[in-house]
């Protein structure tokens, strides 16, 4: 009996290690043409499969002796979206889902709070049937037709519209449903300004950079010549990052990286975007109807956010063009908590010239001595770009975000040249780097706030340096340094579906420098130099009260305390929108604004005559705040894949100077304080068909300046009026083609003419006709843009596209500025400098998106 018993024990303990031996199956992503055989083997079966239906298949699972055969194919068949049927005691086939294939579906529905919603409908579709879901929020229904339609509905909800897809590969999905808000159905009102990917609402252009097509001469979305095809922004000197915005210069835009304030825009000393469009995820622009949330300037705001959503996977991309490369990658650090954006860019016009470059430099550098110098073999001209950004998205719980940003950007000219006995170099380098915190805290659906911290700073360094056989003899120095830090709070609070309201307190401290310095071994000249700072205290609440497809108001008011300029500035801001009819609206707005630091156009050391403006702060002597007032009225129309908009406008800008405007007169080079006055009109068509839109623009704006002591106190054209702006774009997609052609047709820019040269003694004496009183000829351009986007069978998972774009097709040869002056030597001489515009230049790129 004893002896029985043993054997028994023997025998069970053989069963329950086989059976542990069993539970070792596991199978963790491997290619399900690989994993076939083992589940194969463990149930005795046989598939039936095409090599190419299971291509690239992975998947994870965990067999043991418990779990049926039906469990696996139900699993495998969730993992890979393939149809796994048995079609005999020991064979299973595999193949596509058809529609008339059936999934099983589950999951939760939550609110925006993340509470449960009981007894909620989940309609299936395809064969009309229904469940609701228990107090947890959970449904399930078995045999749900594939690729289906289901729809979730609940009273004070927005309905919820899903496809069976997404269920194939995912156990029971958790699903939100937001609270019914009104105003959302306005934002549909127009769907597309310039292209896919633009749109404008309430007067504010977003740009969408993961979807925005192609734009006429562009392979890629740059985002500040996206907005300048936009009626009312004009740029005079074909520069990216010359964004003339209804008449205000470049200096008086607050452009903004995720809350950085940056003090330079441009590669190339201005032809290129400095901001790496695949970087940047979204871009709000306006001209008009500014949030009082926003200060420090009196013209447009540029709004650039970077990705701001923790990374579910590694995404990203690489490319390059002729001019630089870069790469960008988005990574999960810790699954729905942490993520961590990098990305790097750089010329490698250092190493090889191209085309494209040379064409580019060819613009920018004329008329300075690197275009004069002979192309010998002492003479050398290296330069190049970089620039990189970081982003780290924290997400500790559901209420709370952080996100912790920085740029970087670099352009570094170093032009050499020598004789006999001397050798002449000019080092020129412009730098700009901030760095940003923002905690977004959430307390329930209608009460948020933001704390945020930024610091930036931008240097400008130039020096010429000659030395002789001796060593070192002179250095002609102009440095220009700006550091701007500050804090801010704000809060949001939505009273109702119609009311809404926000404020907050923000605080900057800026120190802006700049020093004209000639200095040998044994002396130093200082020519001209300026050290200051200033603290800003500001409040603002902004009120906003919106009827969809009816009425819409946002008032606001900013107050702004200048604590050394001992000046406090109220400013006011209103705009409003009626609908007239279903297709018609009207618009209106106020808005008072001020500006503290601006760009002042030296003239001291001007030997290579690039980068030629340094910041100033506003003290209460020779530079005043600058202030600006502006009104508007407007009116647009939609229909039948039609749409027009007209805006008119009226500014009165009060303390420019000569310097601040970018004026300085041949007549009289002494200072002056002067005003602006602006008005103009923006005229919008567009119309889109199928696969192809057209869209025309035309812009009026009269600019006049009026400076006391200059012209008898008479106004005249502003530096840069150009009347009558007229650009047309043409979109065209066929397939995984894109196509964009675009002309743009605009009078010649104001400039001062001469009426006589007298060089009949020692000085050359140049008679001036009245400032600005004539007219360089017409400019047009046509630009051309194509893309193809594809993918390879053996990497599906990424995507692949080639550009080519063309700038100035048919080679216009376009004056953009002529100045008349005389040299500043004893040989004094008469010039005439004329600057052209870009010849014709193609550009090639290719990148890869993962």
């Amino acid at each position: 009996m004893i002896k029985l018993l043993w054997v028994y024990l023997f025998l069970f303990s053989i069963s329950v290690f086989s059976q542990k031996e069993a539970t070792s199956t596991h199978i963790n992503n491997k290619l399900l043409h690989d994993a076939i055989p083992i589940i194969e083997q463990l149930y005795s079966i046989k598939f039936s499969y095409i090599d190419a239906l299971i291509n690239n298949k992975k998947i994870s699972i965990h067999i043991n002796p418990q779990l049926s055969l039906e469990n696996v194919i139900s699993e495998l068949q969730k993992q890979t979206e393939l149809n796994f049927k048995i079609t005999g005691a020991n064979f299973v086939t595999i193949s596509p889902l058809q529609k008339k294939d059936t999934i099983f579906v589950c999951g939760y529905i939550l609110d925006e709070e993340k509470k449960p919603i009981p007894n909620i409908g989940v309609f299936f579709k395809a064969n009309r049937t229904n469940t609701v879901t228990n107090e947890k929020g959970y449904f399930e229904t078995q045999k749900v037709p594939n690729n289906s339609v289901i729809l979730i509905s609940a009273p004070g909800f927005r309905q919820k519209v899903l496809n069976t897809k997404s269920f194939l590969n995912k156990k029971c999905d958790t699903i939100y449903l937001s609270l019914l808000k009104e105003e959302v159905l306005d934002e549909v009102f127009i769907q597309e300004y310039l292209t896919k990917g633009i749109t404008q609402n309430k007067k504010i252009i977003h740009i969408d950079l993961n979807n925005v097509e192609i734009l006429p001469g562009r392979t890629e979305p740059d985002i500040l010549q996206s907005i300048q095809l936009t009626p009312g922004v004009n740029n005079p000197f074909e520069t990216a990052s010359g964004i003339y915005v209804r008449g205000s210069a470049p200096n008086q835009n607050l452009v903004l990286w995720n809350g950085i304030k940056t003090y330079h825009q441009g590669h190339l000393f201005g032809m290129l975007s400095a901001f790496n469009p695949y970087v940047a995820k979204e871009v709000s622009f306006y001209k008009s109807g500014i949030n009082a949330k926003y200060g420090d300037r009196i013209a447009g705001v540029i709004d650039i956010k970077s990705e701001n959503k923790i990374a579910k996977k590694i995404t990203g991309g690489a490319g390059f063009n002729m001019i630089n490369a870069d790469m960008v990658a988005h990574i999960p650090i810790l699954q729905n908590k942490i993520s961590f954006q990098v990305s790097g860019r750089r010329s490698y016009t250092d190493v090889l010239e191209t085309i494209t470059y040379k064409q580019l430099s060819k613009r920018v550098f004329q008329n300075t001595k690197i275009a004069e110098a002979p192309y010998v073999d002492n003479e050398r001209n290296n330069f190049f770009y970089t620039d990189y950004n970081t982003n780290i998205i924290i997400k500790p719980s559901n209420n709370n975000k952080i996100e912790i940003n920085s740029i970087y950007s670099k352009n570094d000219l170093d032009f050499k040249q020598k004789d006999t006995t001397t050798s002449f170099n000019d080092d020129l380098i412009t730098q700009n780097e901030g760095y940003s915190i923002n905690w977004n805290h959430t307390y329930n659906s209608t009460l948020s706030t933001k704390t945020s911290g930024y610091y930036t700073k931008y240097l400008l360094n130039y020096q010429f340096i000659t030395k002789n056989n001796n060593g070192l003899a002179e250095i002609e120095s102009k440095k220009n340094s700006v550091k701007d830090f500050g804090a801010e709070f704000d809060i949001y609070y939505k009273i109702s579906n119609h009311h809404d309201i926000s404020g907050g307190y923000q605080f900057s401290n800026n120190t802006i420098r700049y020093a004209f310095v000639t200095s040998t071994p044994d002396y130093e000249l200082i020519l001209d130099q300026d050290d200051r700072f200033l603290n800003t205290h500001a409040g603002y609440i902004q009120y906003k009260f919106e009827k969809p497809n009816n009425f819409y108001i946002s008032a606001g008011i900013r107050t702004n305390y200048y604590s050394e300029l001992n000046q406090t500035l109220t400013e006011p801001r209103l705009f409003a929108q009626k609908n007239i009819t279903k297709n018609w609206k009207i618009n209106v707005s106020t808005e008072y604004r001020s500006q503290t630091a601006s760009q002042i156009k030296e003239s001291v050391i001007s030997d290579l005559s690039l980068e030629n403006q340094v910041w100033t702060l506003a003290n209460n002597d020779a530079f005043p705040t600058i202030k600006s007032s502006q009104y508007t009225f407007g009116s647009s129309y939609n229909k039948k894949k039609w749409y027009l908009d007209i805006e008119g406008y009226y500014k009165q800008i009060e303390g420019i100077t000569t310097l601040t405007a970018g004026f300085i007169n041949p007549i009289d080079n002494t200072y002056h304080k002067g005003e602006s006055t602006i008005f103009g009109i923006d005229v919008f068509l567009q119309k889109n068909f199928r696969n192809y839109k057209t869209w025309v623009s035309y812009s009026y704006i009269n600019t006049n300046n009026t400076f006391e002591g200059i012209n008898n106190n008479k106004s005249f054209p502003g530096n840069w009026n150009i009347e009558h702006t007229v650009k047309w774009s043409q979109f065209y997609k066929i397939s995984n083609f894109q196509f964009s052609l675009g002309w743009i047709w605009h009078t010649g820019k104001a400039f001062t003419n001469i009426s006589r040269v007298n060089e009949s003694g020692e000085i050359v004496i140049l008679e001036f006709d009245k400032i600005n009183s004539d007219n360089l000829p017409v400019y047009h351009r046509l630009d051309f843009s194509a893309i193809y986007d594809f993918k390879i069978s053996n990497t599906p998972k990424m995507k692949y596209r080639i550009g080519v774009s063309v700038l100035n097709l048919y080679n216009k040869k376009n004056l953009l500025n002529r100045e008349y002056k005389t040299t500043n030597t004893l040989n004094n001489e008469f010039i005439q400098s004329d600057i052209f515009s870009l010849g014709i230049t193609p550009n090639l790129s290719f990148r890869i998106f993962w």
